[in-house]
């Protein structure tokens, strides 16, 4: 079969963004918006509620390895459908929680629901439907999330303000099954199922320059990659790239508000950090294909320091608005940079499973650094602490990360 004008593949990538706009770009992005009315109500602090989002990732921790595992057992269209419907209605259920407890346990459930439609199995889309452009398109499907926060914030918080969080949980799940709808209908797993080959290899194609592109077949199985010490320093990075960010992340509207600002200007900041997010990952995915992943790494995850370090220091709105882009580059860069990193040190042959394991190291940034945040909230009064801390881990990362890229780099050369 001759390939369309308009490549399929393109078309689940935006339907793909949609999905993440309303599942991610919600479930994740906008927790933070829960906090204050949730923990007034229930009567709860900070760090505590703030394991209600660790128990998400925890889920997504447990379950994303097992990815590649359950599109073997079960028709990927199926699980992406299923795990879609489960998670909006498990955070319909978080309007009728009526103690923390329960908040963790459908937590959990919403995890399980969220790593079978969420951004590993976007990325593994993305990854059967393009060798050229591959980064590009990764970078605009993972636009979702940034998009779906910078939407649904305002969202949230008018909803939470003239109707209540109850209200707010019900009206946003319905949100969600419309974003996800396209792709449910859309969904190819692979372009083999359409007769057509992945975007780049249609008439057989050729390494990419500099082997950015990822040839289909080549790499290492899970086994062996488990074995090799690059693996698990890979992992450190990643889990050093979400923690830095998600540890601050989801306490942004309580900080702002926290250092003297309007809960509406609060909301406005967390808006423009979700688009620095959104550019974060549509420009550095698209720069990923053009530079490589080396310097991509060292050029966002640069930015990304310095965007904790600006809103460690700033007290005025100019510096506060480009901090919060800065920052935004930062919470999109284990999104953008986990995939690439996985192709550059183990290659494609077995991407799916190898880079479900990775995100293990990335889900657990999520779960670990949130409530280790409000800790210290909770026992200093402030988060100038956690801003130390996140930009201490990330400058870590900054260097493994380097010494790695550098590393596989001149492999790519020798061969």
């Amino acid at each position: 079969m001759k390939q369309n004008k308009i490549f399929y593949g393109w078309l689940l990538c935006l339907t793909g963004t949609l999905m993440l706009v309303g599942g991610s770009g919600i479930v994740v992005n906008c927790a933070g918006q829960f906090l204050v009315p949730v923990t007034e109500t229930l009567g709860v602090s900070r760090s505590e509620f703030s394991l209600y989002t660790s128990m998400v990732s925890v889920a997504s921790m447990i379950f994303c390895p097992l990815i590649g595992k359950v599109y073997e057992k079960i028709p990927p269209r199926l699980a992406t459908v299923a795990g879609g419907v489960f998670m909006a209605a498990c955070w319909t259920g978080l309007s009728f929680a009526r103690s923390i407890g329960q908040f963790y346990v459908i937590g959990f459930l919403i995890g399980t629901g969220s790593s079978l439609c969420g951004m590993v199995s976007v990325n593994i889309l993305m990854n059967n439907w393009f060798y050229a452009k591959k980064g590009t398109a990764m970078g605009i499907a993972l636009t979702g999330t940034g998009i779906g926060s910078m939407i649904f914030n305002p969202v949230a918080q008018r909803l939470i303000r003239e109707l209540g969080y109850q209200s707010a949980y019900r009206i946003l799940a319905g949100c969600m099954l419309l974003c996800m709808l396209p792709l449910f209908l859309l969904y190819r797993y692979r372009p083999a199922e359409m007769g057509l080959a992945p975007l780049g290899l249609e008439n057989g194609g050729e390494r990419a320059p500099g082997g950015r592109g990822g040839v289909p077949g080549e790499g290492m199985l899970r086994s062996e990659a488990l074995k090799k010490p690059a693996f698990w320093a890979s992992c450190f990075v990643v889990f050093g790239l979400s923690a830095s960010s998600m540890g601050l992340f989801n306490h942004m509207q309580a900080h702002f508000v926290g250092i003297g600002y309007e809960a509406a200007t609060a909301s406005l900041f967390i808006s423009i950090l979700s688009l620095g997010m959104t550019f974060g990952k549509l420009f550095f995915g698209w720069l990923n294909d053009r530079i490589g992943t080396r310097r991509n790494f060292l050029l966002m995850t640069t930015l990304a320091l310095g965007g904790i370090l600006l809103l460690l220091v700033s007290r005025s709105a100019v510096l506060t608005v480009a901090g919060v882009l800065l920052f935004g580059i930062g919470v999109a860069s284990p999104f953008v940079l986990t995939p690439q990193l996985t192709i550059s040190f183990f290659g494609n042959r077995d991407f799916a499973n190898i880079y479900g394991s990775i995100n293990v190291f990335q889900f657990m940034g999520p779960a670990l650094a949130p409530p280790v945040t409000g800790l210290i909230y909770d026992r200093c009064g402030s988060y100038t602490p956690a801003f130390l801390a996140c930009a201490v881990l990330l400058a870590a990362a900054l260097f493994v990360g380097a010494v790695l890229l550098a590393q596989a780099e001149r492999r790519r050369i020798a061969a």
